[in-house]
């Protein structure tokens, strides 16, 4: 099983970025045209996409056949899916195609196709305990992909000149990173069924402080801050309707308030280093019977028009533009972008925390808009609708 010996995962030793390459023996070619046929086979397949009501309403139905039921749905709906992201991942260009980061994009997919494909039939709680535990694997295995495909097209656009080059990139990121979280939720709320947890329904916080995200994602920021720069950090000032409470999926805030706040605490201490008192950064939260906003604000000089244009390209990042490149540099290797959706990664210096941002945003029926003031700092706008516009139009 990938759990046990995952390909291609990287580590951090003395703040190294390090790769652990898989003990699982490589598919043979008999194997792999085999494997592709049937890869082919679930790709001509129609996924289901159930709504967030659908899914909320049965998560409360926790008998023997209903558990069974959802491994069977699971099952297929996660070799369909996986189907498709192979499929798109080998419709890219031949040259991405060349890069060995890709390439481990592609093997870690089929080894989890593989896997699942693999499962026994689940007839009793037992095999559904041992489903259970083979796609919490698959998806530990399957953590860092959207890292892997940037890192390996980051390395590789240099070498293409294609000028749609950046458009198909685009819809293949696009497709890959909402495919992947549609995928997580699903893979999610299945798991849910089994584990009673506290002020949730299935994979939705009904209780959802924006102040506390704002602060646990603003301390992970402080402290990657501290160990690069060394220097005293600006105060994270939270107002507005501060004890707003919404219901919501707290991974996908999580992710895109980690990654507005880490931008937010680099550009404000880039910009004034060596002064002890910083300027603050400031997020105000708004809370409606519609929707529920949130604004950061930092004082960090601003972007330039071109970089704000630029802003929603996978790998475009304004690190080469930073002028200290040694902070820039050691931003990026102290993240450890093995830990993304367990609390950690900030996918620093490969141009896609923002961009994947905006699509998880855009995703949920909101908005995610920047306005800057060269010289001055910057403001991001976060708009989302509250969970019952979304029961219905959002499909997962």
């Amino acid at each position: 099983m990938l759990q046990q010996a995952r390909r291609g995962l990287g580590i951090l030793q003395n703040n190294r970025l390090l790769t652990i390459e898989t003990k699982k023996k490589p598919i043979t070619v008999s194997q792999s045209s085999s494997l592709q046929r049937k890869i082919n086979e679930f790709a001509m397949k129609q996924k289901n996409e159930p709504t967030l009501h659908s899914i909320m309403m049965e998560s409360n139905n926790k008998s023997k056949n209903r558990l069974i039921k959802s491994c069977h749905y699971m099952r297929q709906e996660f070799l369909v899916r996986v189907a498709h992201v192979i499929t798109h991942l080998q419709n890219l260009p031949y040259i991405i195609l060349t890069n060995e980061d890709i390439k481990r994009v592609l093997d870690l997919y089929m080894y989890a196709f593989t896997d699942m494909l693999n499962q026994p039939d689940i007839r009793s709680l037992k095999d559904v305990d041992n489903f259970n535990e083979t796609l919490s694997g698959l998806l530990d295995d399957l953590t860092d992909i959207i890292w892997l495909l940037s890192k390996g097209i980051h390395d590789s656009q240099k070498n293409v000149t294609d000028p749609e080059f950046a458009s198909t990139i685009k819809r293949t990121m696009d497709y890959i990173v909402i495919s992947r979280l549609c995928n997580r939720i699903l893979a999610r709320h299945h798991l849910s069924m089994h584990i009673q947890r506290e002020g949730y329904i299935s994979v939705v916080n009904t209780d959802l402080s924006l102040k506390r995200v704002i602060q646990r994602n603003a301390a992970f920021s402080a402290n990657v801050c501290q160990n690069v720069y060394m220097e005293t950090l600006p105060e994270v000032i939270i107002d507005g309707h501060a004890d707003a409470r919404v219901a919501f999926i707290p991974n996908i805030i999580d992710y895109v308030i980690r990654e507005v706040l880490k931008n937010a605490f680099r550009a404000t201490v880039e910009n004034n280093l060596h002064q002890v008192d910083k300027p603050p950064i400031i997020c105000t939260i708004s809370n409606s019977a519609d929707y529920w906003k949130i604004r950061v604000s930092d004082r960090g000089s601003g972007m330039s028009d071109d970089t704000l244009r630029s802003m929603e390209k996978y790998c475009y990042t304004s690190f080469k533009n930073s002028r200290d490149e040694e902070f820039s540099q050691a931003f990026g290797e102290i993240v450890n972008p093995t830990v993304a959706d367990r609390g950690g990664s900030s996918l620093a210096g490969f141009g896609v925390g923002i961009p994947v941002s905006m699509a998880y945003i855009r995703f949920v029926k909101g908005k995610m808009e920047y306005q800057s003031l060269p010289g001055i700092g910057t403001d991001v706008y976060i708009k989302v609708p509250q969970i019952a516009a979304l029961m219905d139009q959002l499909h997962i």
